[in-house]
């Protein structure tokens, strides 16, 4: 990573010799980038991690999120409610009067008539190819049973 060893090497293998103030030089040139490195990485980290600054930068975002989880909780709240107040007695009561009556008003919707002739038709096709496939299925199946154990 970063290494330079064209540096260390001139081309056949053999190290050059370098002055010691040069390697110190470009130790602390490279120790100045490492920490001019860390201490943005740090910054940033503290900044992303700021909620209040994070709020000034972006308040729709926030706007947006808690007025999601509002939505949310106040879904469930109201489903919770619901589905307390159904349970009770007068509910289901009154539901089962609006059922009735709705029987008694449309009772073609509540029962079907015989189906018709097409519908019968296309029952008995359906099922005569099914059971055949599944004749077929069931015979194949069998004879690679048979066959596999004779050998």
């Amino acid at each position: 990573m970063g290494e330079r060893t064209s540096r260390l090497t001139n081309g056949n293998g053999k190290a050059e010799p370098r002055p010691p103030r040069e390697i110190e030089r470009e130790i602390e040139y490279l120790r100045t980038r490492l920490d001019r490195s860390l201490a943005e990485l740090d910054r940033r980290r503290h900044e992303l991690t700021d909620i209040r600054l994070q709020m000034r930068k972006h308040p729709a975002v926030f706007i947006g999120a808690g007025v999601a989880v509002a939505l949310m909780l106040g879904g469930i709240g109201f489903a919770i409610y619901r589905s307390r107040k159904r349970d009770e007695l007068p509910q289901k009561a009154k539901r089962l009067r609006i059922a009735f009556r709705r029987a008694v008003d449309e009772p073609e919707k509540v029962a079907r008539a015989e189906p018709p002739v097409w519908q019968k038709m296309a029952a008995a096709v359906g099922t005569t190819i099914a059971v055949s496939l599944a004749k077929k299925m069931v015979e194949r199946s069998w004879n690679r049973t048979v066959e596999a154990g004779r050998t």
